[in-house]
């Protein structure tokens, strides 16, 4: 019975010291409330374009890095059976096929950049002339 009181106590005692900590997070002036970065930062669509881009590529060679270790792991376990193993082998093929369609696309891209005169994988690379409207005059 003496365990449970000071049990008790003691987890009462550190139950508000825990909630004491949260008032030392009262914000001085709730009114003037600034979020630090309230977009995605895109300022034109040239630079949308351009991470999409880059984004598409990434996503591309972790899909086939994923693809190369899971038909590597199928190709362990496969225990000798020749389906499993012929299963796995399709799949590390068909991940080597997707990195070069991968290099192929990235060369493509970086040529056509290079002709156009512009680099596409790098932020800022290109522009997309945005049209200039006329300000309306004032009244």
């Amino acid at each position: 019975m003496k365990k449970i009181a000071i049990i008790s106590l003691a987890s009462g005692f550190f139950a508000f010291a825990i909630f004491n900590s949260a008032l030392a997070q009262v914000n001085p002036n709730p009114n003037n409330i600034t979020i630090a970065n309230p977009g995605v930062g895109y300022t034109n669509i040239s630079d949308f374009i351009n991470a999409a881009v880059r984004l598409a590529f990434i996503i591309a060679l972790i899909a086939v890095l994923v693809m190369l270790v899971w038909g590597a792991i199928q190709w362990i376990f496969s225990g000798g059976e020749k389906e499993a193993v012929a299963a796995a082998r399709g799949r590390i093929i068909n991940a080597l096929i997707g990195l070069a369609i991968l290099a192929v696309a990235f060369a493509i891209v970086s040529l056509a950049g290079s002709f156009l005169g512009l680099d596409i994988l790098k932020p800022g690379g290109f522009n997309i002339p945005s049209p200039d409207f006329p300000t309306p005059p004032l009244k």
